[in-house]
């Protein structure tokens, strides 16, 4: 396995997973909140890297990409867009298909409609461009982190294995609050800028997303010209782990009929 790291304009470090054929058609993965490229994404990488050249970053203060540890701005969307502009700029691999889990996938969607020319197409799923009333309502149950019972466990111990003990609560309580500052201003995150995404887009969310409401993601896939979107059955949030072989297929026929 590659590892790589670049330092960005403000001397913050971003680490990458480089993988595959060089020649390969390229592949970038995006990560998810809490996530890491291998932590979120791994069984699609070792799929992918068999034939494609594939690209994955730990965003910023997630994983390898640290320190500094991860912070949460109200506008770290558009900064982790960005970053990933900023790597495959270094790269010069040419315009990419972006695949993009959860805050990767509206990351995914601000770089497509920010630099078409470093685009291809994108697969984005557990996404809807929004911070939507329902999702604030369900992240705030979060807080307080101290007082975490044995549902979340396992997400605790995923956070301080991935990201260190000391990011913790820091990162539960950032992210929070960036989305209560997003819904201040409107709670657009990418459905603003998503009107100017010209590449194919394929969307998917699962049927028993809480926080990208069925009505929001319509709306976001209204918004992008010729963008197709899949509602995937008995799914939740993270379609790789609930429907794992489904997600690959699809994915695999995107890539197929972009490459027709």
């Amino acid at each position: 396995m590659t590892r790589k790291t670049i330092t960005l304009a403000d001397n913050v470090p971003l680490s990458y997973l480089d993988l595959g054929p060089a020649d390969g058609r390229p592949l970038l993965f995006i990560h998810g909140f809490t996530g890491t490229a291998l932590g979120d994404l791994g069984d699609l990488i070792a799929e992918f890297a068999a034939g494609y050249h594939v690209i994955a970053p730990d965003l910023r203060g997630y994983g390898a990409s640290r320190p500094p540890n991860r912070d949460f701005p109200p506008d770290f969307y558009e900064r982790d867009a960005a970053d990933v502009a900023a790597l495959l700029d270094r790269l010069a691999l040419g315009p990419v298909t972006v695949l993009g889990f959860s805050d990767g996938a509206e990351v995914s969607l601000l770089l497509a409609a920010a630099r078409p020319d470093l685009v291809r197409g994108v697969v984005a799923w557990g996404v809807s461009g929004v911070i939507s009333p329902e999702e604030l309502t369900s992240v705030e149950r979060w807080l307080p982190v101290a007082g975490w019972g044995p549902e979340r466990e396992k997400w605790k111990q995923q956070i301080i294995e991935r990201h260190g003990a000391e990011q913790l609560t820091s990162m539960v309580e950032g992210w929070v609050g960036a989305a209560r500052a997003i819904t201040a201003r409107g709670g657009n995150i990418c459905y603003e800028q998503s009107a100017d995404i010209t590449c194919p887009v394929l969307m998917l969310n699962g049927d028993g997303e809480v926080g990208n409401t069925p009505r929001d993601v319509r709306r976001l896939a209204a918004r992008i010209s010729g963008a197709r979107l899949a509602f995937i059955a008995d799914s939740g949030h993270a379609i790789h782990r609930d429907q794992p072989a489904l997600l690959l297929d699809t994915i695999h026929r995107f890539l197929t009929d972009l490459e027709e």
